[in-house]
């Protein structure tokens, strides 16, 4: 697993940003889990009118992480949607 370069410091009041849109529940769990074997950590949160109308699984899902990581956690998603292992 790769952290980086990041001290624990660096991350400590470091503030959480969105990185990316995904299209539903599924495509946003397999980034969230692409991100994590990178050492980031996202979180995850649907958009739309969620369980009030029945599921949050087709409505789009943001990505956030912490803002020292964004520019990797872009760079590693921009590689998932090209085909590409990271």
């Amino acid at each position: 697993m790769r952290t980086g370069s990041l001290g624990t410091d660096d991350l400590e009041d470091a503030a959480v940003v969105p990185v990316a849109v995904a299209p539903n529940e599924i495509i946003a769990a397999l980034w969230r889990e692409a991100l994590a074997e990178e050492g980031i950590v996202a979180l995850v949160k649907a958009t739309g009118p969620g369980l009030a109308y029945f599921t949050n699984f087709a409505n789009e899902h943001v990505l956030y992480v912490l803002e020292p990581q964004a520019e990797r956690a872009r760079e590693i998603l921009a590689t998932l949607e090209d085909g590409e292992v990271p």
